[in-house]
């Protein structure tokens, strides 16, 4: 009897014993690292004193970051109401450090177009120094020349609208011709002179009689003298070339008769009146000259 209480004492204690369960592996998460901001060019350009600070700024970053430097020096050129100036530095740009992104980049052609506006809107006289770094922008007395040469290609032109008809613009070329006047510097002295002389004399002969004579002589002179200098001025002169752009949508901010710097695609020609070519272009972009001409 007693045997049976202790063989059922450890039945139970053996019953009701736990297996030790060993601690699961602490589980270790991998946490990505955290991304920087996207890059700001605006907030970039906004930080800088003038314009040639900010593209020594845009060459600097390039060196590390090819797309964010040239994000960079975009930005400087959009940037409006500078404190010392608009970004008219097209012989920074064109002097060799941006060559190969003023000739790789799509949005090369729009950012020189936009500088040479910034400039005065010469094309004639700035399109040379774009060409200088290879940029692919040409003017539309090159591609009236040779047409198929030039099919495709980007050309930058300062014109007037003529006429709007739906989605295009009919407009004629302009250019800037440098016209030299005098413009007086300083006073003006003047030197005045008169005079007067009375001259008169008596003949006696013995067969006709006396005869008597008088005369007057007045004279009088003026002398100015004022110091002048040459001075020169860019007058605005009408080509002849004309051309029709193709617009995206109708665009009442083309004002007629105001000049304007077009950048288009040339698509090739078409006769006009008296025969003369007309090109056929599809307008990217436009913008309104600088007042003030930059040499």
């Amino acid at each position: 009897m007693r045997l049976s209480i202790v063989v059922l004492f450890l039945t139970a204690a053996c019953a009701t014993a736990e297996t030790p369960i060993s601690p699961a592996p602490a589980r270790l998460e991998i946490v990505p690292p955290r991304q920087p901001p996207p890059f700001d060019a605006r907030a970039f350009a906004a930080d800088q004193l003038s314009p040639a600070e900010c593209e020594t700024a845009a060459r600097q970053m390039h060196q590390n970051n090819a797309d964010q430097g040239w994000a960079a020096l975009s930005a400087c050129v959009e940037r409006t109401r500078w404190p010392r100036g608009e970004f008219t530095l097209l012989e920074r740009l064109t002097g060799g450090f941006w060559d190969l992104d003023l000739q790789t980049r799509s949005d090369a052609p729009r950012l020189v177009a936009r500088v040479i506006a910034l400039r005065g809107g010469d094309v004639e006289g700035d399109i040379p120094l774009a060409q200088k770094s290879r940029v692919p922008l040409f003017t539309l007395a090159a591609a009236l020349r040779q047409p198929d040469g030039y099919k495709g290609r980007w050309v930058l032109v300062r014109a007037a609208v003529s006429e709007m008809k739906q989605n295009a613009a009919y407009v004629r070329e302009t250019s800037l011709r440098a016209t030299a006047r005098e413009v007086q510097v300083g006073p003006i002295r003047r030197t005045d002179h008169s005079s007067s002389t009375a001259v008169s004399a008596d003949v006696q002969t013995t067969h006709y009689g006396n005869a008597r004579g008088g005369a007057q002589i007045n004279s009088s002179d003026r002398t100015e003298h004022s110091l002048v200098k040459q001075k020169f001025e860019n007058e605005r002169v009408e080509t002849g070339r004309q051309a029709v752009g193709r617009l995206a949508q109708p665009d009442p901010f083309l004002e007629p008769d105001k000049d304007f710097i077009f950048l288009g695609r040339f698509d090739g020609v078409r006769p006009g009146e008296d025969e003369a070519p007309v090109a056929l272009l599809s307008i990217a972009g436009y913008y309104r000259p600088n007042a003030l001409l930059i040499q």
